[in-house]
């Protein structure tokens, strides 16, 4: 039977491993890639981002067409929401909800403050409003 002998010299452990790494390096093709364009990442993601979380529409309060905006904004690294309620061919006033990290919550709150006021203001009876007011 043969005998296989290794060599122990660390100088030729070491040359090998050098040959061979650089016989791996020339084998293996190179990767075509692209520097990071942060710019169009940027401008491509946000405004997807914003049209999922702004939104406006139509509502009817009290048999009146209003208008609602929802609107997203950042504060302490954290996404909130501010709303608006507005019927402009009824009357000025405009219910208004800030502060709120649910944007439903957000909606909500701007049509009791607007029905608040408009109860205020005559506009419509406590018992109309009762509806629009209870959770």
């Amino acid at each position: 039977m043969a005998l296989i002998r290794y060599n122990s010299d660390p100088k030729i452990g070491m040359l090998s491993a050098l040959l061979t790494f650089s016989i791996l390096l020339l084998l293996t093709e190179k990767a075509e890639t692209k520097p990071l364009d942060l710019l169009s990442l940027v401008t491509g993601v946000v405004p997807k981002i914003v049209d999922g979380v702004y939104d406006e529409g139509d509502i009817d309060l009290f048999g009146k067409p209003c208008q609602y905006k929802r609107i997203p904004y950042i504060k302490r690294l954290e996404l909130h929401y501010r709303a608006e309620i507005r019927c402009l061919g009824w009357t000025p006033i405009v219910g208004e909800a800030r502060d709120h990290r649910n944007p439903t919550h957000a909606e909500q709150a701007a049509i009791k403050d607007f029905v608040r006021q408009a109860v205020a203001q005559a506009l419509v009876t406590e018992e109309q409003a009762k509806p629009w007011l209870t959770d």
